[in-house]
C-alpha cells in the first residue's frame, strides 16, 4: 500500500469533481498525515479549490490526523469513512471543527458512503 500514490489519486478524484472545486475555492487549508506505525508524514493542501498532495511533514498545518498507515489508506482510497476509525479512538484529529468537516465531506463526496 503506497499512501502516497493513494493521496495523489485522491487529490485527482477531488480536481476532477467540478462540484467539489465550487466548494473548495475558498477553502485554502494545509492537512498533515502521519502514519503512526510507520512515522511517515504526508501532507494535502487545499487552494482555490485545487488539491495537491506529497510526502514529508507539513510546517503550519491547520489540521493534523494521525492514525496507522492502513486507516489512513483505507480512508483516502475510500474502503471506509472517517466516522469508523475516529469513533473508535484510531484517528486522531486536531484543527477546527468546520475543517474536520468539510475533509469528511470531500470524502463522502468522492467516494460515497
Amino acid at each position: 500500500m503506497d499512501l502516497l500514490a493513494t493521496l495523489e489519486t485522491f487529490a485527482e478524484q477531488c480536481n476532477q469533481n467540478q462540484r467539489l472545486r465550487k466548494m473548495n475555492r475558498d477553502w485554502t487549508r494545509l492537512v498533515e498525515l502521519w502514519a503512526t506505525d510507520t512515522d511517515q508524514r504526508y501532507w494535502l493542501k487545499s487552494e482555490a479549490g485545487w488539491i495537491t498532495s506529497g510526502s514529508g511533514e507539513a510546517m503550519d498545518a491547520e489540521l493534523k490526523i494521525s492514525a496507522r498507515h492502513d486507516i489512513l489508506h483505507d480512508i483516502f482510497s475510500g474502503v471506509i469513512t472517517p466516522t469508523e476509525p475516529y469513533n473508535a479512538g484510531d484517528l486522531l484529529v486536531k484543527g477546527r471543527q468546520d475543517d474536520m468537516m468539510r475533509l469528511d465531506i470531500i470524502t463522502l463526496l468522492i467516494w460515497g458512503e
